[in-house]
C-alpha cells in the first residue's frame, strides 16, 4: 500500500481538500483519497475496533422512519408508492433523481439539474429535500456532506 500526495483532490469521506493523499493498493484495487483528519480518524477507529462491518454500516445509515418505509415499499409497486408518498411533483422529481443514482451529491451540479427539472430555485428544492428526509423517503449519506440516498426495491422490480 502507498500514500501518494494528491493535488486538486477531495477527501472521499468529508470532501475536504487539505492534506489529501491517495491510498493506492499494491493489488491494483481502486485507490481512495483521504484528508489527514479522516486518515487519522480511520486509523484510530481501526485500532479501537470501532470499524463497522459493511452490513452494520448499511443498517446505521437509515433512520427508523426510513427503515419502516423501505420495508413497506418492498411490498408495493412503484405506482402505489408514488400515490401514497409522492403526490407533490417536486418531491417526485427529487426522489426519482436521488433513487436513480442511489446516492448522489446535491450541493453542486445535482442541485442545478434539479432546479432545471423542477423549474424551482435551490431554496425550494432544499425545503423539499428536508421534508423528504424528515419523512424517511431519502436519507443523508453518512460522512458525505450534501449527499443523499434512496435505496428502494419495489415489488414490481
Amino acid at each position: 500500500m502507498k500514500l501518494i500526495g494528491a493535488d486538486n483532490c477531495a477527501c472521499l469521506f468529508c470532501g475536504g481538500r487539505e492534506k489529501v493523499q491517495t491510498v493506492a493498493r499494491d493489488d491494483g484495487a481502486a485507490s481512495i483519497s483521504l484528508c489527514a483528519a479522516c486518515r487519522e480518524e480511520l486509523t484510530e477507529a481501526w485500532a479501537s475496533g470501532a470499524v463497522l462491518t459493511e452490513t452494520q454500516s448499511t443498517m446505521q445509515k437509515y433512520s427508523e422512519e426510513a427503515k419502516r418505509i423501505i420495508a413497506e415499499a418492498a411490498v408495493m409497486t412503484e405506482e402505489q408508492f408514488e400515490e401514497k408518498y409522492l403526490s407533490d411533483e417536486v418531491d417526485r422529481v427529487v426522489f426519482e433523481y436521488i433513487r436513480g443514482y442511489g446516492q448522489t451529491d446535491l450541493l453542486g451540479s445535482g442541485m442545478g439539474l434539479l432546479s432545471i427539472m423542477t423549474e424551482q430555485n435551490a431554496e425550494v428544492i432544499k425545503t423539499h429535500i428536508e421534508g423528504l428526509t424528515a419523512a424517511g423517503l431519502i436519507y443523508p449519506v453518512a460522512g458525505k456532506t450534501g449527499w443523499y440516498g434512496a435505496d428502494y426495491p419495489f415489488a414490481d422490480d
